[in-house]
């Protein structure tokens, strides 16, 4: 209803008297009152008008650069800094623009944090950067997008303290993969909890990333004891999911966007690679995700048509990574937005297997070009001491748009049909099916 603020009623009833108490003009009649009246009369919305709604911020996933040009930045190249101006001048001169700084690694926490749990479950001694907010507004200043890089499941320093979060063997104790490391079970939501809480933490300091790495279990070879996990329930790509779910749900609303690191081979097989990374399981869950397609980690019998995929890097990347865009589009076609693509690229030579195969800027750019013939705009390159010298000829000045039209081999095609019918298609179609549906109703 309206009312008339008190203060406006009072010069009204005024004027109303003082034409009462005078014969030099006639009494106002009643509707030259309300007219008068009229022009004093507000409603409360007017007296107090309601703030303007401020605009929804935009999504996370809106607001990462068109084209991500990277490089992984160790949480010792980010802290010292002679290193971190090397790799400040290196970014200020060519196309690169976001750096993937570690957080926490294997040997946990990088950074002072507050989480009560990292000081015990991190290399409290050797703490590479000093000041977490101090480095992303370095990155801010010189136009690097930030990218945080949270080590997972990986994580012997957290097993040690926290020996029932962990995998187990047969006769309960620790479990250890082939180079002797304890791993924490992706089904325990304690160890859920102490990552997503490093990752607030990072998202807090600045930065507009959570990169999740080793988010998966470990391999399970002959060789090597049943891992025993005390939790499980359902399956492991069941676990990872869910875990991505949770941090998704958490994290967005800093605004930041989240995204996995994945096995290459997640996206050239219908199941989960025996680690729990189903590819278009995680697509559908995050922002993004970045295949690591190392030539060097490929057998020649990975890859339709590459014999030497160290030898072979363009190849290796283009056939790889092709099916995982195939794959993604499906999901698009069905309903379901997908993960962004941003492959790991490798800055290494492989001194393991192919030693007198140098990896330069020849090799770095053959990759770099595989991506873009995919139609893809993004890449992050790994050296794993942040090393790029011997790279640097391959990245451009600036960085513009180099995504080609891609239409895939027809042989590409038949591989992923073939996926969809070993059960990918059967899973896409649940992630797209309609809630009653999922429940059987």
């Amino acid at each position: 209803m309206s009312r008339i603020v008190p203060v406006r009623a009072a010069c009204i009833a005024a004027l109303v008297l003082a034409s009462a108490c005078t014969d030099l003009s006639p009494r106002p009649s009643s509707s030259a009152v309300a007219t008068l009246a009229a022009g004093f009369v507000t409603t409360e919305a007017e007296a107090h008008p309601a703030p303007k709604p401020r605009p929804e911020p935009p999504a996370p996933r809106k607001t990462v650069p068109r084209m991500v040009r990277g490089i992984y930045v160790s949480s010792y190249a980010a802290g010292n800094p002679v290193s971190r101006n090397k790799l400040l001048a290196l970014t200020d001169s060519t196309e690169l623009n976001a750096w993937v700084v570690d957080v926490k690694d294997e040997d946990g926490v990088r950074f002072h944090s507050t989480v009560p749990l990292a000081r015990e479950a991190s290399h409290w001694g050797s703490i590479p950067v000093r000041d977490l907010r101090g480095l992303v507004d370095t990155m801010k200043a010189h136009g690097i997008y930030p990218i945080a890089r949270v080590v997972v499941f990986k994580d012997p320093r957290l097993s040690r303290a926290r020996p029932d979060w962990s995998i187990k063997t047969p006769g309960s104790e620790l479990w250890r993969d082939h180079q002797k490391i304890t791993w924490v079970s992706p089904w325990d939501r304690r160890v859920w909890e102490y990552n997503i809480a490093v990752a607030e933490e990072a998202a807090r300091a600045g930065f507009r990333e959570i990169q999740f790495d080793y988010v998966r279990f470990p391999e399970a070879y002959r060789s090597l004891p049943t891992q025993v996990h005390p939790h499980a329930d359902g399956e492991r790509g069941d676990a990872i999911a869910a875990f991505l779910s949770e941090a998704t749900r958490r994290l967005r609303p800093l605004g930041v966007t989240v995204t996995a690191d994945v096995f290459g081979l997640s996206m050239n097989e219908s199941r989960d690679v025996g680690i729990g990374q189903q590819w278009e399981q995680l697509s559908s869950r995050v922002d993004g995700l970045l295949p690591m397609v190392y030539p060097s980690h490929y057998f020649p019998t990975h890859l339709e048509g590459v014999s030497r995929p160290n030898r072979m890097p363009y190849e290796t990347v283009f056939r790889s990574v092709g099916m995982g865009v195939i794959r993604n589009q499906r999901l698009a076609d069905a309903g379901k937005e997908p993960a962004r693509i941003v492959p790991w690229l490798q800055a290494f030579t492989a001194t393991w297997n192919d030693r007198s195969f140098k990896y330069g800027p020849q090799q770095a750019a053959a990759q770099i070009r595989a991506v873009h013939d995919l139609g893809l705009e993004d890449w992050i390159f790994w050296h794993p001491n942040s090393k790029y010298d011997a790279m640097a000829g391959a990245f451009a000045r600036e960085a513009v748009p180099q995504a080609r039209r891609f239409t895939p081999p027809a042989s590409m095609v038949r591989t992923v049909d073939r996926f969809d019918r070993e059960g990918a298609a059967a899973i896409r179609q649940s992630l797209t099916a309609p809630p009653s549906a999922a429940l059987g109703q």
